[in-house]
Formats: structure tokens, C-alpha cells, sequence
């Protein structure tokens, strides 16, 4: 008997000290609507294994924003999404999501022009490409447009054309004057002798990427959110730290040479945010934009779409390692 206490208790004190990885960890699912330059920094964090030392095993797939919400909501089968714009959306429309970090400060696009461009003025009467008339893409131009001390409604011309790909090709047929092309779209033009016309993360402050999900599940499984915030911040944090890693990372993963690839983290560092929260007036912008487009009238404050609470208190607490 006193053999069988020795083994046993020798059982419960080998599986207390096995390591957190050796024990099942949770895989949620999170999705996005592309593989962009502005979720650089959660394919970092997931193919290091930063989430996973926090406890989950964050399963990433490409899905329609309408697609991820309509699958948080109603189906349960997408836990999170990354496209924190597209959440916003939805909440200002009424779904029951709320956005709980960001990862960029302001928008990655840049405003593309042909190699002639030599002024403003002379994008009067022309076309510019976009992806599609009420996108981040548009209001990014338009914020552009009228920094160049240009009419938006007025002076141009938009044309609807889709990927980045497109446009970059539009561009080059000659079949448009400008477009607004995303990072790292925007060296590879340069490079065909484009010009870049404006920056418009410097015009236009609109968070667009960062962790949301529904109440519900804040509710009902409050310790894998928190741990999916805690892997968030690891990444954030390796990003800014672990230059050479990310550079190689961003090259690989987009297909760029080492000088574009470093390039590309330069903006992505110029724009990433320090503790993955945004200001107050950005959001404020952000949802006032977002109630026109939509025709909503009904009162609403920031804090009933996002709410940082959850990954203060996790920095709180700190991230060990």
C-alpha cells in the first residue's frame, strides 16, 4: 500500500511540474481578409510561437470580413478577427463585437503616381484607381487629395478596380493617373519609376488591424481572451526588438528583396503602435466616419466598441519572457 501512495503521489507531482507546452492547448481561430503587410505582425507572432507560449495555439485563416463576422456572431465559428476596421463597422451596424487592441496607428497606403506627376495640379480631371468606393483605400486618398489642397468630390475621378495588383497593372497599361496602393505595393512601383505622391498614414490616423471579438466570448471565456492579448503583446514586442527576424520575415513572406523587405519595416515601425491601444480622437474620427457612410444616428461612444480594459490589465501583469 504504502509503494502504491509512493507512485501515485509520484504521478501527480510529474504531471505538475510538465512543462505549459506539453499540456493541450486551446485553438481558437482567427481570421482576416488578406495576407497584407498590416498583419505582419500577428504572422510573426504566430509562426515564433508567441501565442503559444501563452497557452493557444492561434489557428490563422483568410476570410471575407463580412464571412468573419457573420462566423463570430451567429455560427461561432471564428473566434476572433483581426480586420479591427471591419469590427468597427459591424458594431456602429449593431453586432455585438468589440474590438480590444490595435496594432497600427494610422493606415499603410501610400498615394501612387504616373512618372510625369510633377504637381498636384496636375491629377485635375484625372482617374485614380482605388479597390472600392467606400473602402480604407478611398477615404485614404481622398484624405491625400485634400491635404494636396485638391477637391476629392470634384477634381478627380475614381475607378474601382480591385487588388493591388490590378491597379499596379492599370497603372502601368497608363489607363489611370494615380492610385492608392498599400505597403509594400508602393516599392515596387517606385521601382518602375512611379512616384510616390503622399504618404497617407501622415493624413490619415485610422486604425485598421488589432484583436476584436464578440461579448459573448469575453464573457464566457475570458481567460483564453486574455491570453490571446498576452501573445499580441509578445508580438508587438518582438517586432520592434528583433529588427534582423522581422526584416527576413517580411521578405520572405511577401515575396520582397532584403532592401525592400527593410524598407517595408521601416514603415511598418513608423506607424506600429507602443502598447497596441490608439488615441481617443482617432477612434472618435473613426466612428463619426463610419456613422455617415452608414447612415446611423443613434448615439454612440467609443467605449461600446472598444475597450482596452482586458489588455491593460494583462500589461499590467506583465509579459514574462
Amino acid at each position: 500500500m504504502r509503494q502504491r501512495w509512493i507512485f501515485f503521489l509520484s504521478l501527480l507531482f510529474l504531471a505538475a511540474a510538465a512543462p505549459a507546452g506539453a499540456q493541450k492547448l486551446d485553438r481558437p481561430l482567427l481570421t482576416h481578409s488578406s495576407e497584407s503587410i498590416s498583419i505582419a505582425p500577428l504572422l510573426y507572432g504566430i509562426e515564433k510561437g508567441l501565442y503559444k507560449r501563452e497557452g493557444v495555439d492561434l489557428q490563422f485563416r483568410i476570410l471575407r470580413g463580412d464571412l468573419a463576422i457573420a462566423g463570430m456572431v451567429s455560427s461561432k465559428d471564428v473566434d476572433y478577427i483581426y480586420g479591427a476596421g471591419t469590427a468597427f463597422l459591424a458594431a456602429v451596424r449593431g453586432a455585438p463585437v468589440k474590438i480590444l487592441s490595435h496594432d497600427f496607428k494610422s493606415v499603410l497606403f501610400y498615394f501612387m503616381g504616373q512618372p510625369s506627376f510633377q504637381s498636384a495640379k496636375d491629377l485635375k480631371g484625372k482617374k485614380i484607381a482605388v479597390s472600392s468606393l467606400g473602402g480604407t483605400g478611398t477615404a485614404s486618398t481622398r484624405a491625400c487629395l485634400k491635404a494636396m489642397g485638391l477637391d476629392p468630390d470634384r477634381d478627380v475621378t475614381y475607378i474601382v478596380i480591385g487588388a493591388a495588383s490590378v491597379r499596379m497593372a492599370a497603372m502601368e497599361a497608363g489607363s489611370v493617373e494615380a492610385a492608392i496602393m498599400p505597403v509594400p505595393w508602393n516599392f515596387r512601383m517606385r521601382q518602375k519609376g512611379f512616384k510616390e505622391l503622399m504618404f497617407a498614414g501622415t493624413v490619415m490616423q485610422q486604425p485598421l488591424t488589432g484583436i476584436a471579438t464578440t461579448r459573448e466570448k469575453i464573457e464566457k471565456n475570458l481567460e483564453q481572451v486574455k491570453k490571446v492579448l498576452r501573445g499580441f503583446l509578445r508580438a508587438l514586442r518582438a517586432v520592434r526588438q528583433e529588427k534582423k527576424e522581422v526584416v527576413e520575415f517580411i521578405g520572405r513572406k511577401f515575396s520582397l528583396d532584403a532592401a525592400t523587405a527593410e524598407e517595408t519595416y521601416k514603415v511598418v515601425l513608423q506607424t506600429l503602435s507602443e502598447d497596441g491601444t490608439v488615441s481617443e480622437d482617432a477612434l472618435k474620427d473613426l466612428l463619426e466616419q463610419m456613422k455617415k457612410e452608414t447612415g446611423v444616428t443613434r448615439e454612440i461612444a467609443v467605449g461600446d466598441i472598444v475597450d482596452y480594459r482586458l489588455l491593460k490589465e494583462v500589461s499590467r501583469e506583465g509579459i514574462k519572457g
